[in-house]
Order: C-alpha cells, then sequence, then structure tokens
C-alpha cells in the first residue's frame, strides 16, 4: 500500500468528465463532493459522496461526472479509504 503522502486526489470540477480507460480492478474513492460513476457496459449507475468508494468491476471506459466540486482518488482496490485522507479545507466545504 502506498503511504497516503503518496496520493494524490484528481479534481473533478462541477459539471465535469473524467474517463477511466481500462480501470477493471481500480478502487474509485470520493473524498470530497458527489460524482456519478457508470461503467462500459453496466446498466447500473454509482452515485459517490465523501467517504465512499467503487471498484470498477468491469473492462473498457469508466466515466465519473461531478454534480458538485469533487475530488476522487484512483488506484488498486484497498489502496485508501477517504478516512485516511485529508483534503484541503477549501475541497471538504465542497462536500
Amino acid at each position: 500500500m502506498k503511504p497516503v503522502l503518496d496520493i494524490k486526489p484528481v479534481r473533478v470540477p462541477a459539471r465535469t468528465v473524467r474517463c477511466i480507460e481500462g480501470g477493471k480492478g481500480l478502487q474509485i474513492t470520493a473524498v470530497a463532493g458527489t460524482v456519478w460513476l457508470t461503467q462500459a457496459n453496466d446498466e447500473r449507475d454509482v452515485i459517490l459522496t465523501r467517504g465512499q468508494s467503487f471498484i470498477l468491476d468491469r473492462r473498457g471506459r469508466a466515466v465519473v461526472y461531478a454534480f458538485k466540486d469533487s475530488a476522487i482518488v484512483v488506484g488498486p482496490a484497498g489502496h485508501i479509504t477517504a478516512a485516511d485522507f485529508a483534503v484541503p479545507a477549501a475541497w471538504s466545504t465542497a462536500a
């Protein structure tokens, strides 16, 4: 497991999209804000708020959309929980 200080969040501004290609097995953790997550060939929609994670279980593209200013961490399953990660105070107000 990487030390928490080595893990950098990805900011996802409100109403923007981040795509993850070939991410099967990766864990998406919301560390601030609220995001919507969907995967190729998957009928499910997943909503993550601060402290929640989801492990991608499909091949192909995954799309993360921010309802409001958000921050996510992407990495191997089990690498982090939002409780382990402190985000800057300005980001916490997005949650």
